[in-house]
């Protein structure tokens, strides 16, 4: 058997439309729809192996700026604390491509 690894990168593809219109609602939640523009998921696995989905909430915040927030679906609580900043250029790219691969995450299950 192999030991049980908690994830530590995941990746997913999602399409942010540049003409999306701010959200209605603020501040961001997770529970109220329209205080985000899209959500997605990925399966995530905590340190004793058990499954999770984590929801990957993204709102546009002005032109070409989004926020990216992420949720233990199995934890309301699990909010990250700081939202992640992406920032693209008027061709769609993101400024700091760096800042895809670094998106901030609450706890899983209790472990980071």
């Amino acid at each position: 058997l192999m030991a049980a690894k908690t994830t530590t990168t995941a990746s997913m593809q999602i399409n942010l439309n540049s003409s999306d219109p701010l959200p209605t609602v603020t501040p961001f939640s997770a529970s109220n729809a329209d205080s985000y523009n899209k959500k997605g998921s990925v399966t995530v696995f905590d340190r004793q192996g058990n499954a999770h989905d984590m929801s990957v909430y993204f709102v546009k915040t002005g032109d070409n700026n989004w926020q990216v927030y992420t949720q233990d679906s199995s934890d309301p609580n699990s909010i990250a604390k700081t939202a992640t900043t992406l920032e693209f250029n008027a061709n769609g790219t993101l400024v700091d491509g760096a800042m895809a691969n670094n998106i901030a995450t609450g706890a899983i299950n209790g472990a980071d």
